[in-house]
């Protein structure tokens, strides 16, 4: 590979440099070699993850090769020292040299995901340095290979139940790490990602989990997320040592948030009484002599004093808990810092008992696991989330206790209720002894303080976190992303110290990015998507024609975000009663993102095989979500981005609204803290800069980013945009009209695809030269995507294989003139009927071309049905007849004179179903009925009322009969019935 001296390191990189990788890696060393801190944003698709690597392996195998030369200089003047007292002192210093790795500082590489961190080990493959060792920390969740432990539900109750198997050793897995751990196959590749690991650990029998922890002492760089270095909890749990060590914080835009959620805890009134319940169970188990049944072979490390203790200190916190007044019950009530002491204070809960409670709460949550193995009980979730409450709260040490109050705030709220409370206990009195049941039914509404409550104990300050970090004697903490700019805030905010800061611009060329502007839509109606107009039915049919417009020009992958969740699936609902998402999706099959991580995992490869078919495809999505932060839209996958608004943050939201006044009460000249306002934008604007970092993830790369809110002409939203984005805005960005745009945007896609290198070539169908020749001039049209919620992909794949096979049955797939002839009755050679040979029936005004043997009625075989598509002009030439009609093979039917028409069947699709029903009513008709279609999908039967009735208005003929029947599959299912009676009763 490559050799490039950068700031008097070499440094070996998969090809020659650009200008911009070398000034991030020059400033990636400076770093390491000063040992300070710095703050780096390059753009996505600039090779950032590849430069930081090679930047600080190469630093480190520099480092390893000066110490080595040391190494054999003490063994030198060992030697030559013999036995005396220089001799000893060289081989002291050798032997605590080697226990300190040399002093060479070792990587740890923290990103937010673990998909994040697989993409980055293959970029280390490539590398000059994939020799170097390296290992990823894990979760048990998916390193563990143990059948039982695997088959329970929930991350923490893995955790727990791991933890018992250890301590009691029982699990097989574990116990072989100490005999396997140097096996070669485990100890011989360099790079092992979590699917490596999972894979030796099966093949070896041995944990993965903890056979990974066993690679870390030896290795160069560690990959681990973020919370296992930020948590100290976690960062005690993996044994992690950050002393003299070079932190890489990557995707480092959210690291503000991470900090400030790892500092904060919330508990709830339900789960304090539900932890009562738990504790008086295992009283009630000792006293009964049930124990014998409850697993109590294994040893119990408490005792009935302990649990009756434990229990009345619950009983105090609840009762402290529901003296909290909250003045107002919907918003809830703000208290400083020190209500959360207070509380835990009147129940007991100490600085000096903290760690024993969190250590007799730990053993509590093990012998439920081993209890629920043979009774129906809890497994202890409740002690758990006790156990993070005092973890984190008593984590603040009592003499920073005045910057615990300038940072935390806790917030109370009520608790809403649960409507399926009581069930059988439903009549039982309220008391103690019904522990969680009572809790669940005594939640009311207004400002009672015996309302259950959640009381959040919240952290503002996200230097709290990092301080954390930088006590510990790192050497380095490196924080870089795409999307960190402006700086200087994001500095101050994380009080950490910084010598080098990088702003980068990108590595394509201005032809290769297309950047408008749209403040209008093709009917000239403003594009803004605030809170007065993101209701407007002008505004949303407006957005949904742009898109429209923009697919039809956009090759293949098209990604559109949206401001939230309630947003998305607004339009959606509009589109999809006025026919545009129909439309939309009759040019590309349109995807929506779905909040379940395997209706994601499908999701995601059916698009990519969208663009693999090259049908394009419409990828819709949430700012903020998985799609805009980690996932790689190159090339073909993603050709323009479209921005639909601001994803500001709940204006009214609690937390929100105490971050803001936070910043307001602690910003001054010397901190340079924004202001509360600054950051509500600044927030919005950063997601929107993930997003757009979709789009373009090479040098070769080329796309379009569609901003369309006419917001995006502020100067102060404009300012807070990548700095190389701006650069494509110009120094006074306006908006375009829609038509303009629309021609340059055709413009440069096919001045990209003349110019630019194209990735890879489109696989193009072969002819089918022996069949009947169907359709020529394009092929069967995409059946057209619906609206498919979270959850829906097995439904969504069962009828989109029912699709295809609809759709394979319109094919012909061999044809030879013995079939025809066999089929008519007659044998080669004899003269062919002429006014009924096989051309002259197709092209004849037939409805159907009989195939059966004349003397074999109902023998089972099939004739052709013509599809009818428009009603052809007489003048039509026979060729354009050719190429425009469609034959379908169907069981057979004794030919008859056909004495009535065949009965009409709605479409399959609900797309089409919209779309045909449009063309039969008038738009004023669609208006009324698309308007009590949304209504009733979130209302009641009186909702459901109104919708029969104007169906039946714009349905009223015998005629329309079918897109009547057709509508059921918009009915709830406890209206199925007495639909089908109403129209049972029209016949």
């Amino acid at each position: 590979m490559p050799e490039s001296v950068i700031a008097g390191i070499p440094v070996h990189f998969p090809f020659e440099p650009y200008d911009v990788q070398r000034a991030y890696m020059e400033k990636v060393i400076i770093c390491l070699r000063d040992g300070t801190n710095g703050v780096l944003e390059s753009p996505t698709g600039t090779g950032k993850t590849l430069s930081l690597l090679c930047a600080s392996l190469a630093w480190i195998r520099t480092r390893q090769s000066e110490h080595q030369q040391q190494m054999i200089k003490l063994k030198a003047t060992s030697k030559d020292g013999g036995t005396g007292p220089g001799g000893d002192l060289s081989e002291l210093a050798m032997t605590v040299g080697k226990a300190n790795n040399w002093g060479v500082p070792k990587v740890i590489y923290a990103s937010r995901t673990h998909s994040q961190l697989n993409q980055a080990m293959r970029e280390l493959k490539r590398t000059a340095y994939a020799n170097m060792r390296s290992v990823v920390l894990g979760s048990r969740d998916q390193l563990c290979i143990h059948p039982e432990v695997m088959k329970e539900q929930g991350n923490s109750n893995k955790v727990n139940l791991c933890k018992l198997r250890v301590h009691s050793k029982t699990c097989t897995f574990q116990l072989r790490v100490e005999s396997k751990k140097d096996h070669p196959d485990f100890r011989g590749p360099s790079i092992m990602d979590i699917e490596d690991l999972v894979r030796v650990g099966q093949k070896l029998k041995m944990c993965p989990y903890f056979a990974s922890k066993e690679l870390v002492a030896q290795a160069d760089i560690t990959f681990m997320p973020y919370n296992y270095l930020l948590d100290p909890k976690a960062r005690k749990a993996n044994k992690i040592e950050l002393g003299n060590t070079i932190v890489i914080l990557d995707e480092a835009h959210n690291i503000e948030k991470i900090c400030e959620e790892s500092a904060s805890v919330q508990i709830r009134s339900s789960d304090v009484a539900m932890a009562i319940e738990d504790v008086t169970h295992i009283m009630k188990v000792f006293t009964s002599g049930e124990s014998q049944d409850a697993g109590a072979d294994e040893p119990k490390d408490f005792t009935l004093d302990d649990l009756t203790l434990l229990k009345e200190m619950l009983l105090e916190l609840e009762k402290a808990i529901d003296a909290v007044v909250v003045d107002n019950p919907t918003d809830g009530t703000t208290y400083p810092a020190s209500l959360m002491y207070e509380l835990l204070g009147k129940a007991n809960f100490t600085y000096g008992n903290c760690a024993t409670i969190v250590a007799l709460l730990d053993k509590l949550v093990q012998y439920l696991m081993v209890a629920s193995q043979h009774m129906t009980i809890r497994k202890g979730g409740t002690f758990t989330l006790l156990s993070d409450l005092l973890t984190i709260v008593f984590a603040n040490k009592e003499s920073i206790m005045g910057k615990v109050h300038l940072s935390f705030k806790v917030h109370v709220q009520v608790e809403e209720s649960n409507k399926q409370t009581g069930g059988k206990g439903g009549a039982a009195p309220q008391g103690k002894q019904q522990g969680w049941l009572s809790k669940g039914n005594i939640t009311t509404t207004g400002a009672s303080s015996k309302a259950a409550k959640i009381v959040n104990f919240w952290c503002f300050n996200p230097g709290f976190g990092m301080e954390q970090l930088l006590n510990t004697q790192v050497r380095s903490v490196i924080l870089t992303s795409g999307t960190l700019a402006p700086l200087k805030p994001l500095i101050a905010e994380l009080a950490i110290p910084v010598a080098q800061h990088l702003e980068n611009p990108h590595i394509v060329d201005q032809s290769q990015v297309y950047v408008k502007i749209i403040g209008t839509g093709p009917d000239r109606q403003q594009l803004i998507s605030n809170f007065k107009n993101r209701d407007n039915p002008k505004y949303i049919s407006s957005l949904g024609q742009t898109i429209l417009n923009v697919s039809r020009i956009v090759p293949d992958g098209l990604l559109v975000f949206f401001p939230s969740y309630p947003m998305l699936n607004k339009c959606v609902d509009a589109w999809q009663a006025s026919g545009l998402w129909a439309d939309i999706s009759c040019k590309k099959p349109i995807f929506l993102e779905p909040r379940g991580k395997d209706q994601f995992t499908s999701t995601m490869e059916e698009f990519y095989q969208a663009i693999r078919d090259s049908k394009g495809a419409v990828f819709m999505a949430v700012c903020r979500g998985k799609v805009s932060e980690g996932l790689d839209f190159a090339d073909r996958n993603g050709r323009a981005v479209i921005i639909t608004g601001l994803p500001f943050p709940p204006l009214k939201d609690p937390k929100v609204i105490l971050k803001r006044r936070y910043l307001e009460a602690n910003r001054t000249k010397e901190n340079q803290l924004l202001s509360g306002q600054e950051w509500y934008n600044l927030d919005a604007t950063r997601a929107v800069n993930q997003a757009i970092g979709r789009v373009i993830r090479h040098r070769n790369d080329y796309g379009a980013i569609l901003l369309c809110d006419s917001r995006f002409q502020d100067a102060s939203q404009v300012q807070q945009l990548s700095k190389w984005i701006r650069g494509h805005l110009g120094a006074r960005p306006q908006s375009s009209p829609f038509g303009p745009i629309v021609r340059e945007l055709r413009q440069f896609f096919k001045h990209a695809e003349q110019t630019m290198k194209q990735p890879d070539v489109r696989e193009e169908e072969q002819p089918l030269t022996n069949v009947c020749k169907v359709e020529e001039d394009e092929p069967l049209p995409v059946i057209p995507t619906i609206k498919r919620e979270p959850g829906n992909n097995a439904t969504f794949r069962k009828a989109n294989e029912s699709a295809i096979k609809v759709e394979m049955a319109n094919s012909i797939n061999s044809w030879t003139p013995a079939d025809y002839a066999s089929a008519a009755g007659r044998t080669l050679g004899h003269a062919a009927p002429n006014a009924m040979d096989f051309m002259s029936r197709l092209d004849s005004n037939v409805s159907s071309i009989d195939f059966n043997c004349s003397g074999a009625a109902g023998s089972g075989l099939v004739k052709i049905h013509k599809r009818e598509r428009s009603s052809p002009s007489a003048n039509d030439s026979v060729a354009t007849q050719a190429t425009k009609k469609r034959y379908k093979l169907v069981d057979n039917i004794k030919a008859e004179p056909s004495s009535q028409p065949a009965e009409k069947v709605a479409p399959e699709s609900r797309a089409d179903l919209l779309r045909e029903l449009r063309s039969v009513i008038n738009q004023e008709q669609f208006k009324e009925f698309g308007k009590v279609l949304i209504e009733y999908k979130s209302g009641t039967y009186e909702k459901f009322e109104s919708l029969m009735a104007v169906l039946l208005v714009v349905l009223p003929a015998p005629k329309m009969r079918y897109l009547l029947v057709g509508m059921r599959r918009f009915i709830k299912n406890e209206h199925k019935d007495e639909f089908d009676v109403r129209v049972a009763s029209l016949n």
